[in-house]
């Protein structure tokens, strides 16, 4: 199957790259209006649905559009329950630092570069391809295929609560969003969000970091009442800043590393390089240097300290926390800060929210908002869990092992559900550190880590099925 399977994709490469080119064009950044039923997450998010649609019913499936929840494509087998993949095409903001459009896919090379290549089209796409392939080869499934294609997996996966709720758990699903072999459990995810007071005698005019919760911000824009002068005086000199004079104000705006909230470690944080830099203003009145300095002794670790977690255990390792996004509320005077924290499985969770309180209260913040979404895990000794990693192994030729991690999927929402690649372990963005990877600017995916995909996804579909029978 293996050089019929590859000479198969060859042969289809240039409609793979112009059905990808299509979904990457949309601007697909999930909005959630609950009152709207045209457009529960955005036009955007519509559109990238019925471009999807337009694929599916293209290669002979079945598809139907649920409320404009999400997309979903069915193989009727020769039972009624099913085998489940769940892909999703909403994306984060673009942000900033792009070199390459990111709404337009760019092949350089073996790379195709835009936001959503890796994130999760490319991956939803091969998927769609290897069940085309079974299809086009006569293979019959005996258990019925799903494949849910959802617009708000990276903003509150309400696109598939509202698919549990209409619909039969699939026996067993691979999420396409993660890393080989696979991916049999993930953290909790827990996203918050704290204000503190701003003091009467501020001096910070407007404050705006990051684009998302579930990104280390790269880009952080202050304005503070300072004369120019004695800013620039004090900053000239500071690395990954710029200094400008607004009508006798400064504005400062700062640059950082991005990357995804799950795998913090290689970024730096825009706002904690923009405090550290209005914390050289010696003029800077007293409430914003108590300010500043809480803020970052909040985000000064990745791993749950600066918050009063640091958890770990031997399943899922170290707790992870990120400061997501952050602004002033000019109307309340109101700093408000979102915390992005991916939280080990075996957690004492209301010990966990009782403790963090305390510490934000330490600092002069107040909880205001939680999002939780409990950890998932599946018993990592299931012969199934063997088998997809034998076929991982086998195509890859490497001694890969299952793992647990911190990214949340559309598997903690699930029975019996796991992540399943594309990515490999210890990838390396060629881009260096601050570009290349899901969440960050110049977003891309290799067309062979594509096809090593597909020819996987074609072998491991046919495998789930005997499973499941």
């Amino acid at each position: 199957m293996d050089d019929v399977a590859r000479s198969w994709w060859k042969e289809h490469k240039d409609e793979f790259l112009k059905d990808l080119g299509s979904l990457v064009a949309v601007p697909s950044v999930s909005k959630y209006d609950a009152e709207s039923k045209d457009y529960p997450y955005g036009k955007e998010c519509k559109k990238v649905l019925d471009v999807m649609a337009s694929i599916i019913k293209g290669y002979g499936f079945s598809s139907i559009n649920d409320d404009n929840q999400y997309q979903m494509l069915t193989w009727k087998g020769e039972k009624d329950s099913a085998i489940g993949i769940f892909s999703h095409l909403d994306v984060v903001p673009e942000g900033p630092g792009w070199k390459y459009p990111p709404y337009e896919l760019t092949v350089e090379d073996d790379m195709l570069i835009g936001r959503g290549t890796g994130d999760n089209k490319g991956p939803a796409l091969a998927v769609l391809y290897a069940l085309r392939y079974l299809k086009e080869k006569g293979w019959k499934p005996k258990n019925s295929i799903v494949h849910f294609f959802g617009v708000n997996e990276e903003c509150g996966m309400q696109d598939i609560q509202y698919f549990t709720k209409r619909n039969a758990m699939p026996l067993f699903s691979l999420i396409p969003d993660s890393s080989f072999p696979v991916c049999y459990g993930e953290k909790g995810v827990m996203e918050l969000d704290c204000e503190a007071d701003m003091g009467a005698e501020s001096a910070l005019v407007c404050w705006k970091s990051g684009v998302a919760s579930n990104s280390v911000p790269a880009l952080c824009e202050a304005v503070v009442d300072i004369c120019f002068d004695e800013a620039y005086g004090c900053l000239k000199d500071v690395s990954n800043i710029e200094i400008e004079n607004e009508n006798g104000k400064t504005r400062i705006t700062a640059h950082g590393i991005a990357a995804h909230a799950a795998f913090p470690e290689g970024s730096e944080s825009a706002q904690n390089i923009m405090c550290e830099a209005l914390l050289k203003l010696p003029s800077l009145p007293e409430c914003d240097v108590r300010l500043l300095k809480s803020i970052l002794k909040l985000f000064y670790d990745y791993y749950g300290e600066g918050i009063g977690v640091p958890l770990a255990d031997d399943i899922s390792g170290k707790l992870t926390h990120v400061g997501g996004f952050s602004y002033i509320d000019c109307k309340k005077r109101k700093f408000v800060q979102n915390i992005n924290i991916r939280y080990i499985i075996t957690a004492d969770y209301d010990k966990m929210v009782e403790d963090i309180s305390e510490t934000l209260a330490e600092n002069g913040f107040s909880l205001t908002r939680i999002h939780n979404s409990a950890p998932m895990y599946v018993d990592r000794n299931l012969p199934i869990i063997s088998r997809l990693t034998e076929i991982c192994n086998s195509y890859f030729g490497m001694d890969m092992k299952p793992f647990v991690m911190g990214g949340g999927t559309y598997a903690r929402k699930l029975k019996n559900a796991v992540g399943y690649g594309p990515g490999l372990p210890n990838e390396r963005s060629v881009f260096g550190p601050d570009r290349g990877k899901g969440h960050q600017p110049d977003e891309y995916i290799n067309m062979s880590k594509l096809e090593n995909g597909f020819l996987v996804y074609v072998e491991a579909l046919v495998e789930l099925d005997k499973f499941c029978s």
